[in-house]
């Protein structure tokens, strides 16, 4: 197997280290597929879907699987897998984020980085955008930032994507038949981006209906001044009509898109039912006329009606509250976040990222939590490692997909160490067999010794890293 050495040892030790990584296994069999994990959750089988053992503390972010099931989309920093080199310093090598797909896979062999997984970065060719009343050649997008990605079909992605020229997030499609040369094209873009001094809105988190007919997101005005946290405008959900945007010459500043809600402090992460007639996003509390801290969990009617005749629809559609968060002892003073909701395959549930406390315990690390989609019941803590888990996804056989910074299971490093006594005592007893004189045999202390240290690279993943799992 494939290990890369722990990033806080000396050097010096990482080069000794070196020695003692081998490409492959022995006859030993390989870490089992899933683990079998309960607690204070609900009990179920949990598996990694990336276990590269990069140094770097990699977070993983934002997974979704292609209709076909056979793929993850993701982001990933920038150093994960670049488009080229660059320096340590350079804002696109310490910042940015890219696309990255990887094969849909289940288990927790250790490797050595995304590519030997099978890992693709989606490099975007250059385009060219009429922005600022020119024609802008898009040099160097395959650099630019990106993030909540979400696939159109098996071949097509949509994810918001930071224009340098303007400093603005937009919305982008692209073509990933062939990802190392992926042609993408805008869906909206703001009247004023072709002004003078363009438009200061951001578009993120955008999310597609079954049906691929309506494209929701989350649009934030920005600042009506630069860098002045008092002009702060508020976001708002936004819809997209993406019949337009797939007929020959499309325009994106002719756009079809219209607000769905009023502008709050804070509105996120809209999600469809999977029958597109009902939508669920974290919201601040002004949104109920409230001025306490923190963040709630909403569903909200998709209704069109008007939309035809005026090109606007009744903001705030028929709003319903689903979570009812108390404060306690010990909460954060700025409050209880709910967010990053999504609604179960038949449209029961909801499960969303909560930072409460979790039963049992005094830890508020962000956990995965499950209600009922008509708010008729508490919520339920579903997924809980102690660590950060967030982003999660409820794929149509009801597996969770999500990010965490879980690290290796202990049970599965207890396998993992084990398999590497033999594989070092084996080696040794071959290199002794060969040189007698040269090669010594490892006492039993100096063999678990060494396959501890082996162990020890691992562990350090934990809280360090964010890896994508699936959970069921």
């Amino acid at each position: 197997m494939k290990w890369l050495h722990n990033r806080f040892l000396p050097v010096a030790h990482i080069a000794l280290l070196a020695s003692f990584v081998v490409i492959g296994c022995t006859g030993k069999q390989d870490p089992k597929e899933t683990l079998v994990l309960c607690g204070n959750h609900t009990c179920g089988e949990l598996a990694m879907v990336t276990t590269d053992t990069s140094s770097k503390g990699f977070y993983y972010l934002n997974p979704t699987v292609s209709p076909d099931g056979s793929e993850v989309l993701f982001t990933a920093d920038w150093r994960a897998m670049p488009a080229d080199p660059k320096e340590p310093d350079d804002e696109y090598y310490i910042n940015y984020r890219q696309l990255v797909t990887v094969p849909m896979q289940a288990g927790f062999e250790p490797s050595l980085d995304l590519a030997e997984q099978g890992a693709e970065l989606i490099r975007l060719t250059e385009t060219a955008i009429e922005i600022q009343g020119n024609l802008t050649s898009m040099v160097g997008a395959e650099n630019y930032d990106k993030g909540d990605p979400i696939w159109e079909t098996d071949l097509s992605v949509i994810f918001s994507m930071r224009l340098d020229p303007i400093s603005a997030l937009r919305l982008f499609r692209a073509d990933i038949t062939d990802k190392a040369a992926a042609v993408s094209e805008p869906l909206f873009l703001e009247e004023r981006d072709n002004m003078e001094i363009p438009g200061k809105e951001q578009h993120l988190a955008p999310n597609l209906s079954r049906d691929g007919r309506w494209l929701i997101f989350t649009h934030h005005a920005g600042f009506a001044n630069a860098g002045d946290l008092d002009t702060y405008e508020g976001l708002q959900l936004y819809a997209l009509d993406m019949a337009p945007t797939r007929e020959p010459g499309y325009d994106p500043y002719d756009a079809r898109a219209f607000p769905l809600t009023k502008v709050y402090r804070r509105i996120e992460r809209p999600r469809f039912s999977p029958d597109g007639s009902r939508i669920v996003f974290s919201a601040s509390l002004d949104l109920v006329n409230s001025s306490d801290d923190g963040t709630e969990i909403f569903t909200m009617d998709f209704d069109t009606t008007g939309l035809a005749a005026t090109d606007t629809v009744v903001y705030d559609s028929n709003i319903q509250r689903v979570t009812f968060t108390s404060r306690a002892e010990g909460d954060p003073i700025a409050g209880i976040l709910n967010y990053s909701p999504c609604f179960s395959p038949n449209g029961a549930d909801i499960y969303f990222v909560s930072t409460r406390r979790a039963p049992a315990t005094t830890v508020h690390a962000r956990a995965i939590w499950q209600v009922p989609a008509d708010g008729g019941q508490d919520p339920e803590i579903y997924f809980f490692s102690r660590f950060d888990d967030v982003d999660p996804t409820i794929l149509d056989n009801g597996t969770l997909l999500m990010s965490s910074t879980f690290g290796f299971p202990s049970e599965v490093l207890d396998q993992l160490e084990e398999e590497a006594y033999q594989r070092i005592k084996a080696e040794n007893e071959q290199d002794h067999a060969d040189d007698p004189v040269g090669k010594p045999l490892f006492t039993e202390v100096e063999l678990r010794e060494k396959a501890s240290d082996e162990r020890r690279q691992l562990e350090n993943f934990e809280g360090v890293m964010a890896h994508l799992y699936v959970f069921n």
